[in-house]
């Protein structure tokens, strides 16, 4: 590689990595916002379980079709306006006047996200070709920076006196990144990914692998989503709400050193799936304590235990995908990101509605559920899927 392509390859790294750790500051600071939201527009905990809704939704249909048609479109320019119109989402977010508003830009928000995101683990993916597992585990450690950042933010506007100053702080951060998406040139290792055809698509899903891939990030996605959401709230019921959004941060910051332990630890086994039913059969009892028996302190140490199981086995099992059809990263990064967010948008308006009837704690059970069925079905994959990929 010559010092020419080195520097791109850095500045490429640098971008994505920008843009993936401050919209992640966004996604992780709408369960923190929660409780003001609730405060400032009158809702109830139906009402607040559509902000995962909203912002997700629009996300899943363009990340799918911008990943699909990754060998047809022009992947410099759908990535620079992404990043354009999402620096503007979330300036607009600071200004809305109404809940139905702000559902409607942070909609927005997720449909212009969508396409930035089908392609960003494309483009690592090629450009760090002999090194996807532990790149892509380095690009969610990114993710997990910017998510364990965002309670925070939103603790400091609420200090500094709205909530509002939260998202003028991701807007004003988030111009350098377009600014540098703008000036990059388009890395010839990127031009190998091929056009899918909706033919081909179909083949691709009935592989066990991806098929399984697609299944297993909808379930660990909708144990995420429930925790990013509904944590804080579960919290607040026993702390303030700064403590509170605390513990959102203690869970997300353990996300950092997990990730990065999980980028060295996928390569100590001959099948990354292996990796993968380790962190999901641990997941399960740790979630348990966290939600039914920890107190005071104990639930921050819990929390981040929690983090750090959890967190390696999204990248890991999207790496296992891309790994199996390399000249189709996009589409297999589009089908494991938008899987993911699929469980995301729809369990947490769930765990809204039965916390309304029976309490957040009592409707937190329903992601216990699904952490069961992740090992379970990981285990699964792991077991008829041979060691050798095909």
């Amino acid at each position: 590689m010559s010092k020419t392509d080195h520097r791109q390859r850095w500045y490429w790294t640098l971008a994505i990595f920008g843009f993936t750790g401050i919209t992640a500051m966004g996604f992780q600071m709408r369960g923190a916002l929660l409780p003001s939201l609730q405060e400032s527009f009158m809702l109830s905990e139906s009402l607040l379980g559509l902000v995962a809704t909203a912002g997700t939704v629009g996300f899943i249909c363009t990340i799918l079709a911008t990943g699909i048609a990754a060998g047809r479109i022009d992947i410099q320019r759908a990535s620079g306006w992404s990043a354009v119109v999402v620096g503007a989402s979330m300036l607009g977010m600071a200004f809305a006047t109404t809940f139905g508003l702000y559902l409607g830009i942070l909609f927005i928000r997720g449909v212009a996200t969508g396409p930035f995101r089908a392609l960003d683990r494309a483009i690592l993916g090629h450009l760090y070709s002999s090194n996807r597992g532990r790149i892509f585990n380095l690009y969610a450690m990114a993710w997990a920076a910017g998510a364990a950042i965002g309670p925070l933010v939103v603790t400091a506007a609420l200090v500094a006196g709205n909530w509002r100053f939260a998202y003028l702080v991701l807007a004003v951060g988030f111009v350098p990144v377009v600014i540098l998406l703008w000036r990059l040139e388009l890395p010839d290792a990127v031009r190998a990914e091929e056009s899918l055809t909706l033919d081909h698509l179909r083949t691709l899903l009935q592989r066990r692998s991806i098929a399984g891939m697609g299944i297993v990030l909808a379930l660990n996605g909708g144990v995420e989503g429930s925790l990013f959401t509904w944590l804080p709230y579960l919290a607040a019921q026993s702390f303030d709400t700064g403590t509170a959004n605390l513990l959102l941060t203690a869970y997300l910051l353990a996300y950092v050193p997990g990730r990065l332990t999980h980028s060295y630890a996928v390569d100590w086994f001959d099948v990354s799936l292996t990796l993968v039913v380790v962190l999901a059969i641990c997941t399960i009892p740790v979630y348990f304590f966290v939600v039914f028996v920890a107190q005071e302190w104990m639930l921050f140490v819990a929390a981040g235990l929690l983090g750090f199981v959890i967190s390696g086995i999204f990248p890991t099992l999207s790496a296992f995908g891309v790994d199996i059809v390399p000249n189709h990263s996009a589409p297999i990064n589009a089908i494991a990101t938008g899987s993911s967010y699929f469980g995301m948008a729809t369990i947490p308006p769930i765990i809204g509605i039965a916390a309304t009837a029976v309490g957040i704690r009592q409707a937190l059970a329903i992601p216990l559920v699904l952490v069961c069925l992740v090992a379970i079905g990981v285990g699964v994959m792991r077991i008829s899927i041979p060691a050798r990929l095909s």
